[in-house]
């Protein structure tokens, strides 16, 4: 399962948050630690979800949006970048992380 321990409690929220923003509840579970990603297509939606997230952040950021009590979301990213990707990569879903970036 996804790792958002110690300081990455943080990242984790964020991703919470435009879980609901972004109305992909399908996401929840998985990104709260609470379910595996079980196979492609779920590796390929949380993908697609970190991107369509990254997009949201910086439209968020760029309008003055104040998210968690942040405007500038850059290290979180990043954060949950290393952290989706890593686990995707770890599970032998790298392919699907790569398809989703490549169609970002």
């Amino acid at each position: 399962m996804l790792n958002f321990s110690g300081r990455d409690q943080k990242a984790q929220d964020v991703c919470l948050y435009y879980v609901n923003k972004l109305g992909a509840e399908t996401l929840k579970d998985i990104l709260q630690s609470n379910a595996p990603v079980t196979s492609k297509d779920e590796a390929l939606q949380l993908s697609k979800f970190f991107w369509e997230m990254l997009d949201a952040s910086i439209a968020d950021r760029d309008n003055g949006v104040e998210v968690l009590g942040e405007s500038d979301l850059q290290f979180w990213m990043e954060r949950s970048m290393n952290i989706i990707s890593g686990y995707l990569s770890k599970i032998g879903y790298e392919e699907e992380w790569e398809k989703a970036t490549d169609e970002a």
